[in-house]
């Protein structure tokens, strides 16, 4: 039985599984430099949007990797190749031509999450700086406010130092 057919099938089907992955990472992409956007610009109500858009988006690309496995699993039993930690290089090795569209999809997607994730880092660490500014700045304010201000008008009586009222929130944040 000839199977190139077949095999022909599943690797255009992983080839439209890749395409469906990096037009995600493309916006994913995106997302992230409108994210990096709103941090600079304190846009609190936009960056909160963007984290439900993000939830969307990796929520899609578990799906689209898990079909990617499958598919990969399928078209290397297909190839008589042990479908257990298979690779894409491994795959397009195997094929028949040496599978360029395969091999090129391969490549422009790993090229793309290696974009996204120096995305995600460049924006963890901006929004670490950010928090250590707050934090430090609170700490500052939380030093300049006296620890037992009082409030006017609050009981306690002349003479007496009701409980510290002022600057609780500061002190909590620092």
């Amino acid at each position: 039985m000839n199977l190139e057919p077949h095999i022909d099938r599943v690797a255009d089907r992983l080839c439209e599984v890749l395409a469906a992955e990096e037009r995600l990472y493309v916006e994913f992409r995106a997302l992230l430099q409108r994210e990096r956007e709103c941090m600079v610009a304190l846009q609190s109500e936009r960056l909160e949007e963007l984290v439900r858009e993000k939830a969307t988006l990796a929520e899609e690309g578990r799906l689209l990797e898990e079909t990617r496995v499958a598919v990969s699993q399928e078209l290397a039993g297909l190839l008589g190749l042990d479908p257990a930690g298979i690779t894409l290089s491994r795959i397009c090795d195997h094929l028949r031509g040496g599978a360029p569209a395969l091999r090129a999809a391969h490549t422009r997607l790993v090229a793309l999450l290696g974009a996204v994730r120096e995305l995600l880092d460049a924006n963890r660490v901006f929004a670490g700086d950010a928090t250590l500014q707050v934090r430090g700045a609170l700490r500052v304010l939380g030093r300049m406010l006296p620890i037992d201000a009082t409030l006017p008008g609050l009981p306690g009586g002349v003479g007496r130092t009701p409980r510290p009222r002022t600057g609780r929130l500061v002190r909590e944040s620092a």
